[in-house]
């Protein structure tokens, strides 16, 4: 067979496996827009072995998005998801120093959970003021099921996602700019659309898309190529991009935690430094009567010559 004849094949068999995909989409009711143009130019990208294992590694994106559609009920629960500028309850910050350490353009990389892709991107929109709590909060933009919207970060929302804050290197320049590229985007839809799109008239979205494109329109690629074979951009390429840097995040010691010494040993001490007074007060009584027998011993001497005179 000939080149010529090998990629005949090869167009046919991802056209085949392209109509599959888009099938199992549509059967397992996953917000898919994929054309097959895209399709065939992120194999030709890749560095597949085959165009089996290409479709796999589009499967292993959509059964992720597939049971957090099935976990989307218990996720909008929680009060910090698509909050818009209001506040359901009052932030915590007891834990983390969010607000002293994030700024607006951070990106958050969430290890559990995510919205289309394996985990979560978003980004951080800035430090803002709530009234009703009398409380300063980190808002962030980001792409859930329910669309672009804007949500906040907090310490409950590290522990429960094993949240990682990043920062681009050259964020002075292009923070602010990405986010108002997100800005830009609120209200529109959620989709896996794996063509690589950095246009501010884009429809519909999905999570690390988002972000990613927020920074290349500015001519920052925040994709690793580390994961060649990810369909698409995936939060795991963004959290590994060499364009990023982790901001540390520092734990505060409460007070409530700091080690304090046991009822017995307070016992102790104060017991020790009892003993020690005590001791210590013999020690002078000591003294004082050893003074004062020489002084008296002393007095004795010196009186000695006038009894004698006396005699």
């Amino acid at each position: 067979m000939n080149d010529k004849d090998a990629k005949i094949k090869e167009n046919l068999t991802l056209f085949k496996l392209y109509k599959e995909l888009i099938n199992y989409a549509r059967v397992k009711n996953i917000p898919l827009s994929l054309s097959l143009e895209t399709f065939e130019e992120e194999y030709e990208m890749g560095t597949y072995e085959s165009p089996e294992l290409y479709l796999e590694a589009y499967y292993n994106i959509l059964k992720v998005n597939e049971n957090n559609k099935e976990l989307e009920p218990n996720l909008n629960k929680k009060w910090y998801y698509n909050t818009g500028i209001f506040l359901a309850k009052k932030p915590t910050y007891d834990k983390y120093h969010l607000l002293s350490n994030v700024q607006s353009g951070d990106i958050i990389f969430e290890n559990k959970g995510g919205f289309g892709l394996n985990s979560h991107i978003g980004i951080v929109e800035g430090i803002f003021y709530n009234e009703t709590f009398d409380c300063k909060y980190v808002r962030v933009i980001e792409t859930t099921n329910d669309g672009v919207v804007r949500s906040v970060l907090d310490d409950e929302r590290i522990d429960d996602h094993s949240t990682v804050v990043l920062r681009a290197k050259n964020e002075s320049i292009v923070a602010s700019a990405a986010t108002d590229f997100c800005i830009a985007q609120l209200g529109k839809s959620f989709c896996l659309d794996f063509k690589k799109n950095i246009s501010k008239k884009e429809e519909d979205w999905y999570c690390s898309e988002l972000v990613w494109a927020a920074y290349k329109s500015l001519g920052i690629d925040i994709e690793s190529i580390e994961l060649p074979n990810e369909p698409g951009i995936t939060p795991n390429e963004i959290r590994n991009s060499d364009e990023l840097i982790e901001v540390e995040i520092k734990k505060m010691i409460s007070k409530k935690n700091k080690k304090q010494p046991s009822k017995a040993k307070i016992e102790i001490e104060n017991n020790t430094d009892t003993e020690d007074l005590l001791e210590e007060n013999e020690e002078k009584k000591a003294f004082i009567v050893f003074a004062l027998s020489i002084i008296v011993l002393v007095i004795l001497a010196a009186l000695e010559p006038y009894f004698k005179k006396k005699k």
